[in-house]
């Protein structure tokens, strides 16, 4: 008999948003925002610059004399105080934000970062942090250090190469954006299976759609005709899930290869929510996993869930 999905202790979780620039971030940003806001989490926002050359060889070196030209020495720290400009325009409700001011007299070294601290009149803090080097590994220090229980990071180009490096090295669970479109109402699809990830991917799928009034779907593939006990058992006892807590879910069981059932399913207008393998990082890198296969086949937003 699979568990039943126990609640999620939103209050504790912590997500980290990555930003690369103003140009192509404002989207990643928004969805963070709008994310964290629904599972009522703390949100980072880290920026990830080139090594040396962008920190025009500081190597995240900065010193209280030339902090004063904090803008000059480092275009990250634009991008983090763009960022804090936007969050205030995100979240118009929110006095304490709308109270902090990014200030270069907040900005701090520490655990081989630049830390800009943002205090408030309450004593609580905002936090904003640059970082140096390839992205994946700098992503993974940070998600380490701090506890990170979501990383949300914008599509790319270099998709094989992102899919596999984000979801064997980052220890969270991983919302990729791809193509959002801010103005579709999505659908929610929940991948079931008899995996373990599985009654993770349904809490997290129920609260996101008692939030954001998405309709949720969940899809169940099978290689055979045959649907076996441990998929039945997990399909059932997620619609359970669902109906104790008032939430309509339409159930599809489908047969064929699975990833690409998951792909042709997911179209253009679904929110994809799935289970992280459990296949170790070797046998994830020669063969591959669902999450890394659909990550690498579909443009639709896709949450990996640890």
């Amino acid at each position: 008999m699979k568990k039943k999905p126990t609640k999620i202790e939103t209050k504790a979780l912590k997500f980290l948003t990555a930003v690369s620039s103003v140009e192509y971030s404002k989207p990643t940003l928004k969805m963070g925002s709008l994310i964290a806001s629904v599972f009522d989490a703390s949100l980072g926002v880290v920026y990830v610059g080139e090594k040396a050359s962008e920190f025009h060889g500081s190597s995240v070196n900065l010193t209280r004399h030339n902090l004063d030209n904090w803008n000059i020495i480092h275009p990250g720290l634009e991008v983090l105080e763009w960022a804090l400009k936007e969050l205030k325009k995100l979240n118009p409700e929110n006095r304490d934000l709308a109270k902090i001011q990014f200030n270069p007299d907040h900005v701090y070294e520490e655990d081989g970062r630049v830390l800009v601290i943002l205090p408030n009149e309450d004593g609580s803090r905002v936090e904003l942090i640059l970082r140096e080097g390839e992205l994946v590994n700098e992503l993974r220090k940070e998600i380490q250090l701090e506890g990170y229980d979501l990383a949300i990071i914008g599509g790319s180009q270099n998709k094989r190469h992102l899919a596999h490096s984000l979801i064997q090295y980052l220890p969270s669970s991983i919302f990729v954006l791809q193509k959002f479109n801010p103005r579709v109402k999505y659908k929610l699809l929940l991948l079931v299976d008899d995996s373990s990830a599985t009654s993770k991917s349904v809490k997290w799928g129920a609260l996101i759609a008692e939030k954001l009034g998405w309709p949720v779907r969940t899809l169940t593939v099978s290689k055979t005709k045959r649907f076996g006990e441990g998929y039945m058992g997990a399909a059932a006892t997620a619609k359970k899930y669902f109906d104790d807590k008032g939430i309509e879910v339409e159930q599809f069981f489908l047969t064929g290869d699975p990833v690409r059932t998951f792909v042709e399913f997911a179209a253009d207008n679904h929110f994809v929510i799935m289970g992280a393998s459990t296949l170790n990082p070797v046998k994830q890198l020669l063969f591959g996993s669902k999450p890394i296969k659909t990550l690498e086949q579909t443009d639709v937003p896709i949450l990996i869930v640890r």
